[in-house]
């Protein structure tokens, strides 16, 4: 009977978005981010009441279920409370995310009068949805208790409703959509997306809403992370809206004096953020003149530079440790030219740079104690660096002339091309450290963001340039569903990652940056333990376990050993 209620509920919800009028706008308070969107207050569809005859219990779960609606300040749930609550009932900012919402009668301390009831409301934590719509995972038990009321209709309501703003996770996802926000990567050269939820319905306030995103700036997390070209304080003069001839045209308010470049950036942060939420081409102006000298009308593939500028090259095949020396990942495996194929060093984990021109190699010290950074040109001599340690993480790149390992679990070091000589830099990371050991890390692509495995849980942070030294500001931990120990992570895209487990069941999840989904691949043909993880062109992932190396392109895949001559127990690596 739950699962009916639910669907019903659903189907509840999901009319109620079909129904709303897209004709005015939406007042600040409607929506967790307080965006000028376009205004629905003047709606004219009727906001569905609670089923009538509904138990206390019930009309608990559908009250959070309803609050994920936000049209006419939140009317569908306001319409569970009794009217004195309704009439003072404020959302407070923020919106907390749960799942398997349960109701039961609760023991109050003190009698109640007649026509009254304690309901306890329990709930597992996901997360929740900031002021400025970005998501952050949170776990625990959610508990609350909520009296009702019996009203003189003989009908139950709310009459002191939780403290927390809280609703259901199957509802937030009727109602919510994901969008990347497009901002500047940390050497202001391309763009690169910032997660964050918007109402989906109606439609066509979907442009209004991310461009207001846009330029309210990074969410506050990545504030430090990532960058905008946009100057502060430019809003959209008028909503986006669509032409006669068929263009979204995007008004902005006055940008002062800025180069050509400046606003071909401004453009491609546009441009890549609409992407999400129509198809239609972007006509951009300032003050209702052209933001670019040619006045075009623009697609996504007339700035794809920008987009595109921190992908490692597609057309390289790869490469393995194997039995302590590189080979290239193909169906011959030949060893890689240089010292570093030939067994000369005994390499133990290495990462070739985006352009393949680079190579860094963990590699065991003389006499078998120890192990050092080596930093060179791909297919020659590998000089080390004063960088040494008991172990190391697998190197990580930054762009061509930077790259990062973990020595001993603690010490994040950067080595940096100098030109002549690669020079190592501490990273300051306490803020990452300090929650265990750090057993793997990865850079994002685009540089603002690094992935960590911390003691066997995966934890993301924003890397901040600040004058001459780098700081892991503001780390996340994504908690993993059914309590699965992370053993390695490798990102997917810019807003994606792939973590492999211990698990024998889960081995490896797909997992948003922000750690709101979590999608298992299947395990069929993998075993543990999996050694390695690497993504390669056209994101296909790759594994590697005691029997091979294995593929897949798409989580519903089932997993296919690589055609390479190599045993289990290698490691593979693809350039980044």
């Amino acid at each position: 009977m739950r699962d009916v209620r639910l669907v019903r509920r659903v189907a509840v919800l999901l009319a109620l978005l079909l129904s709303v009028s897209a004709c005015a706008s939406i007042p600040e308070s409607s929506d967790p981010k307080a965006v000028r969107a376009v205004d629905e207050s003047n709606a004219t569809a009727p906001v569905p009441q609670p089923p009538s005859g509904t138990d206390p219990l019930a009309l608990v779960r559908s009250f959070v279920n309803s609050s994920a609606v936000p049209e006419s300040n939140h009317e569908s749930a306001r319409l569970h409370l009794t009217p004195p609550a309704g009439r003072a009932w404020a959302p407070p900012p923020g919106l907390l995310i749960v799942d398997n919402v349960d109701t039961i009668p609760a023991q109050p301390a003190v009698p109640l009068p007649d026509g009254a009831q304690l309901v306890g409301l329990q709930a597992d934590k996901v997360g929740r949805l900031l002021p400025d719509s970005s998501f952050v995972p949170e776990t625990g038990e959610y508990q609350t208790q909520v009296r009702v009321e019996r009203q003189p209709n003989g009908e139950w309501r709310i009459a002191t409703p939780p403290p927390e703003f809280v609703t259901s996770r199957s509802s937030f996802n009727v109602v919510y959509r994901a969008v990347p926000i497009y901002f500047m990567d940390h050497d202001s050269t391309g763009v690169v997306p910032d997660l964050r939820y918007v109402v989906s319905q109606p439609a066509s306030t979907l442009p209004r809403r991310v461009v207001d995103l846009l330029t309210s700036g990074p969410s506050e997390g990545l504030q430090s992370a990532m960058h905008t070209a946009i100057p502060a304080g430019v809003h959209p003069k008028t909503n986006p809206t669509e032409t006669r001839d068929g263009a979204l045209e995007v008004n902005l308010s006055d940008l002062g004096t800025l180069p050509r470049e400046n606003r071909r950036l401004i453009a491609a942060q546009v441009v890549f953020t609409l992407q999400s939420v129509s198809n239609a081409r972007v006509r951009l102006k300032v003050e209702g003149s052209s933001l670019l000298s040619d006045g075009k009308d623009l697609w996504p593939t007339d700035l794809e530079s920008y987009e595109t500028n921190n992908i490692p090259r597609q057309d390289l095949p790869g490469l393995a440790v194997v039995d302590e020396r590189l080979v290239v990942l193909n169906e011959n495996a030949p060893p890689i030219p240089g010292p570093a194929g030939s067994g000369e060093y005994d390499v133990l984990r290495a990462g070739q740079s985006p352009d393949g021109a680079q190579l860094a190699a963990v590699t065991r010290r003389p006499g078998g104690v120890g192990v050092e950074l080596r930093v060179g040109r791909y297919g020659a001599h590998l000089p080390e660096l004063p960088t040494t340690g008991a172990d190391m993480s697998k190197p990580t790149w930054r762009g061509k002339s930077e790259v990062w390992t973990v020595v001993d679990g603690r010490d994040v070091v950067r080595a940096l091309d100098s030109g002549n000589s690669w020079v190592p830099r501490q990273v300051d990371a306490g803020a990452l450290s300090g929650r265990g050991p750090i057993n793997d890390l990865r850079l994002s692509r685009d540089g603002t963001r690094v992935a960590a495995v911390v003691n066997g849980r995966l934890v993301v942070a924003g890397v901040s340039d600040q004058d001459d030294r780098v700081v892991l500001q503001r780390p996340i931990e994504l908690p993993s569903p059914e309590a699965v120990r992370i053993t390695g992570v490798e990102w997917l895209q810019n807003d994606s990652l792939v973590a492999v487990t211990d698990s024998n069941t889960t081995p490896v999840f797909e997992v948003s940056v922000d750690g709101f989904r979590w999608a298992p691949f299947t395990a069929a043909n993998l075993g543990q333990p999996l050694k390695a993880v690497t993504v390669a062109s056209g994101g296909r992932v790759v594994v590697g376990d005691r029997s091979g190396i294995w593929e897949s392109r798409d989580t519903d895949d089932v997993w296919s050993l690589l055609p390479v001559p190599i045993r289990g127990g290698s490691i593979p690596f693809f350039p980044g």
